[in-house]
């Protein structure tokens, strides 16, 4: 059986008169990642994927596939 890819997707978080904040999110797709963050977002708040991180970046982070950190 095939593993699953996963990708860490990097999605900014903004906030009308705050800093953008990034999160590193491990998931299968690009939609996946964004619908994890938009969980947490308000209303006001927008969410966009912005870039992703190599796989070497994954491991030196210890990202596992469904989680979500703020970097």
């Amino acid at each position: 059986m095939k593993r699953e890819k996963h990708t860490a997707y990097l999605i900014a978080v903004h906030e009308r008169r705050e800093a953008v904040r990034v999160y590193a999110v491990v998931a299968n797709w690009a939609e996946a990642a964004l619908a994890q963050v938009g969980a947490l977002a308000t209303e006001d708040m927008q969410v966009e994927i912005v870039g992703a991180l190599s796989r070497d970046m994954v491991r030196r982070l210890g990202l596992k596939p469904g989680e979500t950190r703020m970097i």
